[in-house]
């Protein structure tokens, strides 16, 4: 898979296939530190977003730009999660100043490329939303399927970001539904496994601002990584 040539290396050793999951909570385990500062980062992105939630006797106006930054603010938020759980992985040095070389490389890309996807996601639920009263069945039917689809997709948005952060969105919409078309059941497992970690972390709160969004990156990636080499597709170092 081209998108993925920068990450190759050594064939994945055996005891690596056989239990990606439990590798990534022993590099939890390794690199807690990085790894909740990386989160904490991610989440402080949130806070103008619950802020404009929580207190609506704010002026409207004050309350769109604290929920635009979020949603903004976000994407490459991500896109640095994601690259600093890669480089972690790969047994890498992460810093502040790597964090900020990472941010100034992948704020553009991330924005033009990761921001349209949830986007369509959003627009979906919008139109759903919109449809429902008017008992459009078929319409109503077909707008989940997408919308499930395209989430369904969403396990390899970041790893096949950070392989080509200069590939369009949609682009790489399509390499992850082919992804996610040929292999279903991983796909679903990795999908399944990276909410079950949010819904944890969503209900002890303090979980999800400090590890939760971190671990399911984490996860996402080394499944990501390890289905791929499995398939003979990539030769990939995952210590």
């Amino acid at each position: 898979m081209p998108f993925f040539e920068e990450f190759e290396a050594d064939v994945l050793p055996e005891e690596t296939l056989r239990r990606p999951i439990w590798g990534a909570f022993a590099l939890l385990r390794d690199q807690l530190e990085r790894l909740v500062a990386l989160n904490v980062g991610w989440a402080v992105q949130l806070v103008p977003a619950l802020v404009a939630l929580a207190w609506p006797a704010l002026p409207l106006a004050l309350r769109l730009p604290l929920v635009l930054y979020s949603a903004l603010a976000l994407m490459p938020a991500t896109a640095v999660l994601f690259s600093g759980v890669a480089r972690l992985n790969r047994q890498e040095p992460l810093d502040l100043a790597t964090v900020r070389e990472e941010l100034g490389r992948l704020l553009l890309p991330s924005l033009r490329t990761l921001a349209p996807l949830p986007g369509l996601c959003g627009l979906l639920c919008l139109l759903i939303v919109v449809v429902g009263p008017l008992q459009l069945l078929p319409l109503d039917v077909l707008l989940r399927l997408l919308l499930l689809i395209l989430g369904f997709s969403a396990v390899y948005w970041g790893p096949l970001f950070l392989a080509e952060p200069g590939q369009g969105a949609w682009s790489l919409l399509w390499q992850a539904l082919r992804l996610a078309w040929r292999y279903p059941l991983p796909t679903a497992g990795s999908l399944l496994l990276a909410l079950a970690v949010m819904l944890v972390g969503y209900l002890s709160v303090a979980g999800f601002f400090l590890i939760a969004p971190v671990l399911a990156a984490l996860l996402l990636w080394r499944r990501a990584l390890v289905l791929l080499a499995r398939r003979g597709e990539l030769k990939v170092g995952v210590p």
